[in-house]
C-alpha cells in the first residue's frame, strides 16, 4: 500500500516506528509536513477572511492528494487535531476512497468526539505498533477492518465499530529503531537535536496528565516499560554515523526509569556515544548517585516538574504529586552542583490556589535556585482525572473544557485554560530569571519589583515575548543549550516552509 503521514510542526517518534514497521513489510511511506509556524501561532487572532487564506490545511491536502495514497496517517494531538481533521475533510471531498486514520493521545482520550469529524474514517486507540501494521495488511488484501483490536472504524452511514485495545508490547526491544529518514530527509536540520525514547510510561499519575487516560485504558501494572541499554545505544550509534547530531534529547516522560538501568546505560553512553544530552526527570528520582551518573555521562540540561509549592494542591484530590518542596530543592542542588542546567516547570491556575501561593512559589524558586522557571497555565486535557472532576464539580467553565476536548487549539504551544492578568507579575518575573544573578533575584523579591514589572505586560505583544531574555542569554552563554537548538529548529522549519512556497 501507499501510505502518507501528514502532520505539522514537529517529528513524531511513534510515527517513525510505524514507518519502520510498514516499510519492512513492503509498504511505501511518505511524509507531507507543514512547518505552519505562522498560522499555528496567529491563526486564531486573524479575521476570518484572512485566517482562511493563512490556513495551511488546504495546501497540505493538495500535497497529499498529489501522492495518490491509499491511506493517510495523522498523529493528532490537542493542538493539532482540528488542523488534521480539516486536512482530512479537504482530502475526503476530492477523493472519498482514501482512508483517513488518526492516532495519538488526543484521539485516545476523546474518541467519541473525534470519530464524528468528516475528516476521520478510523481511529487508532492507544499504542499502534501492532494495530496499524495489521490494519494496513487487511486493507491491502481487501479484507474487513471492522474487528481489529485498537481500531475504531466509521462506516459511510455513520455506524461506528469500536474495538478494545490489545495488550501492550511488553518487550520494546522487539520493535525496530525509528525511521528517522521520514522527517530528516526533508528537514535535515532536525537531526542536530536527535530525539530518542528509552522507555514508555511513568511511575506517577499526576491528575492533570494525559497518562491517567491511558491507565484507564491499560491499567498501570506493566505500563512502564524500558528498552535495554544495548538497544538504545545501537540506535544512537547508527544515528551518529548517518546524521550530524549536536545533542541527544531523551524524550522519555521520566529519565531514567530506574537506577539499576542507569548504572548499566551510563558507561555505555559515555564510551560509545559521548554526546551532550538533555532529559526530563522527577525530583524523587534525583539521588546523589543518579545526579552523578547523569552528569558524568554528559547530561547538560534537565527539565523537572515542580508545578506548585502548595502542599494541599499536591494531594491526591488536587494534582496528585508525591514530592515535597524539599525533594525539589534537593534535586536542584544535586544537579546544579555537578554543572547540569536545571529548568523547572510551574503551573498557574491550579484549583484553589491564590496569588499568595504564587508569591510563595516565587520565593521558593529564588531560594532553591533553578536556572529557569517555565510557567504554564493549567491545561485540562480530555479524559484526565482532573478534567473529570472539573466536569463533576463544575469548577471550570464548560466552554473552556470543551475547547480541549474538541482538539480546537490551533496553536503552536498549549495555551492552557484560565490564563489572565492575575499571573502577569510572576510570569514576567520568571522570564527575567536568566538575566539575574542570585543576588539580583533576591533583590527583585525583597523589593517587590515583580509587581512593578506586571505593568509591562500590558504593552501589546510583550506578553508573547517573555522567552526573549532566555533566548538572548542562551545564545551568549554556554550553560543553556536549548535556545540555540530552538533557533536551529526555527531555522529548519522556516527554510522548509520557504522552499514549499517557492515550489507551489
Amino acid at each position: 500500500m501507499r501510505i502518507v503521514v501528514c502532520n505539522r510542526l514537529t517529528e513524531y517518534l511513534g510515527v517513525e516506528i510505524l514507518s519502520a514497521l510498514l516499510k519492512a513489510a513492503g509498504h511505501s511511506v511518505e511524509l507531507v509536513f507543514e512547518a505552519d509556524l505562522l498560522s499555528a501561532t496567529f491563526l486564531g487572532a486573524l479575521p476570518p477572511s484572512l485566517s482562511q487564506r493563512a490556513d495551511s490545511a488546504g495546501r497540505a491536502a493538495r500535497r497529499v492528494l498529489a501522492l495518490e495514497p491509499d491511506l493517510v496517517l495523522f498523529p493528532s494531538e490537542v493542538n493539532s487535531f482540528a488542523w488534521c481533521a480539516r486536512v482530512g475533510s479537504h482530502i475526503k471531498t476530492q477523493n472519498p476512497q482514501i482512508v483517513l486514520l488518526h492516532g495519538g493521545f488526543h484521539v485516545t482520550s476523546n474518541p467519541e468526539d473525534c470519530i464524528k469529524s468528516s475528516g476521520v474514517d478510523m481511529l487508532c486507540i492507544g499504542e499502534g505498533d501492532l494495530a496499524v501494521p495489521e490494519l494496513v495488511e487487511v486493507l491491502d488484501q481487501g479484507g474487513d477492518p471492522r474487528s481489529i483490536a485498537n481500531i475504531w472504524v466509521k462506516e459511510r452511514d455513520g455506524t461506528v465499530h469500536r474495538n478494545a485495545p490489545r495488550p501492550l508490547v511488553a518487550d520494546l526491544d522487539s520493535l525496530p529503531w525509528p525511521d528517522k529518514s521520514l522527517y530528516y530527509d526533508q528537514l535535515p536540520g532536525l537531526s542536530r537535536e536527535y530525539m530518542c525514547v528509552a522507555s514508555r510510561g511513568c511511575h506517577w499519575a499526576c491528575s492533570f496528565c494525559f497518562y491517567t487516560t491511558l491507565y484507564d485504558l491499560y491499567e498501570r501494572d506493566g505500563f512502564l516499560r524500558t528498552r535495554s541499554p544495548e538497544h538504545v545505544i545501537g540506535e544512537l550509534e547508527a544515528a551518529r554515523e548517518r546524521y550530524d547530531i549536536e545533542c541527544v534529547v531523551f524524550h522519555d516522560d521520566i529519565f531514567p526509569t530506574s537506577i539499576r538501568w542507569l548504572r548499566e546505560f551510563a558507561p555505555l553512553y559515555k564510551e560509545r556515544i559521548g554526546l551532550p544530552f538533555s532529559c526530563i526527570t522527577h525530583p524523587q528520582l534525583m539521588t546523589e548517585e543518579t545526579a552523578e551518573l547523569l552528569a558524568d555521562m554528559g547530561c547538560r540540561y534537565t527539565i523537572m516538574g515542580a508545578q506548585t509549592v502548595n502542599e494541599s494542591s499536591r494531594r491526591p484530590e488536587g494534582i496528585n504529586r508525591t514530592e515535597d518542596s524539599e525533594d525539589i530543592a534537593r534535586a536542584i542542588r544535586r544537579l546544579k552542583s555537578r554543572g547540569v542546567f536545571v529548568l523547572v516547570d510551574h503551573i498557574f491556575g491550579i484549583p484553589g490556589e491564590t496569588l499568595e501561593d504564587q508569591e510563595d512559589a516565587l520565593a521558593f524558586y529564588v531560594a532553591s535556585g533553578p536556572d529557569v522557571v517555565k510557567p504554564f497555565f493549567l491545561t485540562y486535557f480530555a479524559g484526565t482525572d482532573l478534567t473529570r472532576r472539573s466536569h463533576a464539580d463544575q469548577t471550570v467553565p464548560a466552554d473552556a473544557l470543551k475547547r480541549t476536548e474538541s482538539g480546537d487549539w490551533d496553536h503552536f504551544m498549549f495555551e492552557g485554560q484560565l490564563s489572565g492578568d492575575d499571573f502577569r507579575a510572576y510570569s514576567l518575573a520568571y522570564s527575567v530569571f536568566p538575566l539575574l544573578s542570585q543576588q539580583g533575584r533576591e533583590r527583585m523579591l525583597r523589593w517587590h519589583l515583580h509587581h512593578r514589572l506586571s505593568a509591562l505586560g500590558r504593552i501589546p505583544g510583550l506578553g508573547k515575548a517573555t522567552f526573549l531574555p532566555r533566548l538572548a542569554t542562551g545564545v551568549l552563554r554556554d550553560e543553556d543549550i536549548r535556545p540555540r537548538l530552538y533557533l536551529n529548529y526555527l531555522k529548519t522549519l522556516v527554510t522548509y516552509q520557504v522552499k514549499q512556497h517557492l515550489r507551489s
